[in-house]
C-alpha cells in the first residue's frame, strides 16, 4: 500500500478512471441477453399428430402473459398486418388424411395455428393440410377467408412453403418457389390484441405449431417434419422464384426465425435479431428426444421419403352441440378461391442469395504476462468468483418464455488489480 501512495495524485486518478471504464464496459458486454444466432444444418423438429392434451407441439407466446392469461406486451412474432411466413415441410399422405376443408383450415391437419377461440377479434390465421394440399386461412373479425392450394405436398419429400399477405389483404401461396394460389383476403390487422380477456389462457395468446391449439374435439394434427421457419414483416415474394437451396437468411425485416437446430431439450430458440420470440417444445409421452430429427432439407443426400407411417388415431368430426362455441366462431368462410392459378415461369427472378451468416468469433482476452514487483506483495491476486446460475429455460404457462436469460460472466476480479497496478507502475 505504501508503494501506491508514493505516486502523484494524477497517476492514481488515471489508474482508477481506466479501471472504472474497463469494469463498466465489461459489465455491459457480459450482462446482455444470451442469444445465439445459429445457422441451420443439423436438425428438424418432428411432430406425430398424436397428442390431444397440450402435447406433441411447439408453443410460442405472442407476448408477455400475466397470471390471468392476458397478454400485456406484444412480441414481434405477433404479426399485425403485412407478412411473409416461410418454412420447410416433409410429410406423407398416410399420416395426414384430412379431406377437403369446406368449412375452414381448422378442420385439416394443422401445421400453424394462430387462432383465437370464438370470433377473430382483431384477426387470426392458420395453415393446414386438406386433401393433401395446403390451405391458408386469414380472418379479420367475422370476415373469414380461405386460400386452397393445388400442389400435393404429402409426397414424402421436402417442400419449401412461402405465404405472403399484403396490406391490401391479398394472400399468395408458393410451393417450391411456384405460385400455388392467391386470394383477395380480408383487410385489416390480424394481431392478438393486448390485454384481451380469454377463457383459454393456456392456448389463446400463443402461436402453436403442429396441433390445434385448443385441442378442440374432432381436430386433426400435423404428422411430419418442420424446419427453418421464418416470419417477416414484409412481402418477400410477388412472383415465382427459384427454390431455395440454403437456410433462410437474417435481415432487418426478419421478426422471428426458428432453425430447430437445438437437437435436444424443449427450448426452441429464436435466431432473429433480439431473439425474444422463444418457444417451448411440448413432447408427447416418451420425452423430447423423439421430436428431434437429423433429416433436414439441406442434407447432401437426394430427397427421399423417410417418414414411416405412424399409428395415430383418426378423429372423425362429430356433431357439435349448438351451445358449444366453435374454434373460430360461427361465421362461414367466404370468398373461397375457386380458380386454380397456374404457375408461370415467365416472371421467374434469379435465385436470391441465402447465404447463412457466419458466426462472429469474439476473442477472449488472454492473460498478459507481467512480472509483478515484490515491493508490497509476493502473491498475485487469485481469480475467485461465484458462477451465477442462469434463468430456467423451461417456460411456464403464465410467465414469459420469450425473455432470453441474462447470464453474467464473472471476470471482474481478475482485471481490476492487474490494470490498476500496471498503470500506476
Amino acid at each position: 500500500m505504501g508503494c501506491y501512495e508514493a505516486y502523484p495524485w494524477y497517476y492514481r486518478t488515471f489508474s482508477s478512471t481506466l479501471s472504472g471504464l474497463l469494469v463498466t464496459a465489461f459489465l455491459f458486454g457480459t450482462l446482455q441477453p444470451a442469444h445465439v444466432t445459429q445457422s441451420q444444418n443439423g436438425y428438424s423438429v418432428r411432430f406425430y399428430g398424436s397428442d390431444t392434451n397440450d402435447g406433441d407441439r411447439v408453443k410460442i407466446p405472442l407476448g408477455l402473459i400475466d397470471s390471468n392469461g392476458r397478454m400485456t406486451t406484444s412480441y414481434p412474432i405477433n404479426l399485425v398486418n403485412v407478412f411473409t411466413i416461410e418454412f420447410w415441410m416433409k410429410a406423407t399422405a398416410s399420416n395426414n388424411n384430412a379431406p377437403a376443408c369446406s368449412n375452414g383450415w381448422y378442420t385439416g391437419n394443422i401445421i400453424l395455428d394462430r387462432d383465437v377461440f370464438g370470433a377473430g377479434d382483431y384477426g387470426d390465421y392458420g395453415v393446414a393440410i386438406c386433401d393433401q394440399r395446403l390451405v391458408v386461412g386469414v380472418s379479420v373479425g367475422t370476415d373469414d377467408r380461405l386460400l386452397i392450394g393445388n400442389t400435393v405436398v404429402t409426397d414424402g419429400v421436402w417442400h419449401h412453403i412461402a405465404i405472403t399477405r399484403a396490406e391490401s389483404g391479398q394472400i399468395r401461396l408458393f410451393v417450391d418457389g411456384q405460385l400455388d394460389g392467391e386470394l383477395n383476403g380480408a383487410v385489416g390487422r390480424i394481431d392478438y390484441r393486448t390485454n384481451r380477456p380469454t377463457g383459454y389462457p393456456n392456448s389463446d395468446p400463443y402461436l402453436v405449431l403442429g396441433a390445434e391449439k385448443h385441442d378442440y374435439s374432432g381436430s386433426r394434427y400435423y404428422n411430419g417434419l418442420l424446419d427453418d421457419l421464418r416470419f417477416s414483416r414484409v412481402v418477400r415474394y410477388t412472383t415465382p422464384f427459384a427454390r431455395p437451396t440454403a437456410p433462410h437468411t437474417i435481415d432487418a425485416d426478419t421478426v422471428a426465425l426458428y432453425r430447430f437446430d437445438e437437437g435436444s431439450g424443449v427450448r426452441i430458440g429464436d435466431s432473429a435479431p433480439g431473439g425474444v420470440n422463444t418457444g417451448e417444445l411440448k413432447p408427447r409421452p416418451g420425452g423430447a428426444a423423439q421430436h428431434w430429427s437429423t433429416d433436414t432439407p439441406f442434407s447432401n443426400t437426394a430427397p427421399t421419403s423417410t417418414i414411416a407411417p405412424t399409428a395415430t388415431s383418426t378423429n372423425t368430426l362429430t356433431a357439435i352441440a349448438t351451445t358449444s362455441p366453435t374454434a373460430t366462431g360461427t361465421n362461414t368462410p367466404t370468398a373461397i378461391a375457386t380458380t386454380s392459378p397456374t404457375a408461370t415461369g415467365t416472371n421467374t427472378p434469379t435465385a436470391i442469395a441465402t447465404t447463412s451468416p457466419t458466426a462472429t468469433s469474439t476473442n477472449t482476452p488472454t492473460a498478459i504476462a507481467t512480472t509483478l514487483p515484490t515491493a508490497t506483495s509476493t502473491t498475485s491476486p487469485t481469480a475467485t468468483y461465484t458462477i451465477v446460475p442462469t434463468a430456467s429455460q423451461t417456460p411456464s404457462a403464465t410467465s414469459s418464455i420469450g425473455n432470453a436469460p441474462i447470464v453474467p460472466t464473472p471476470h471482474i476480479r481478475v482485471y481490476i488489480p492487474l490494470i490498476t497496478y500496471v498503470i500506476g507502475n
